[in-house]
């Protein structure tokens, strides 16, 4: 099953950028649509299920950015 490359801007984007990642967890739908991105009811509820814990994205965000990041062959 291939995820939707919506969806994947969006991941890629709360993993580096802090303030939309704030955001997502203040406000999924309004950040969403703020940013221009149409989701189905579906995968508007998967996402919200996925931000619902701010602590766990956090924790992932910053360890995606040690890890993957902070290596020196990612080229930005």
């Amino acid at each position: 099953m291939s995820v939707p490359s919506g969806v994947q801007q969006v991941v890629g984007r709360a993993l580096t950028d802090p303030e939309f990642r704030r955001s997502l967890v203040r406000d999924t739908r309004g950040t969403l649509e703020r940013a221009g991105f149409q989701f189905d009811e579906p995968t508007l509820a998967a996402i919200e299920a996925a931000v619902r814990d701010p602590d766990k994205v956090w924790a992932f965000s910053a360890n995606f950015q040690t890890e993957f990041l902070g290596r020196a062959e990612y080229v930005a």
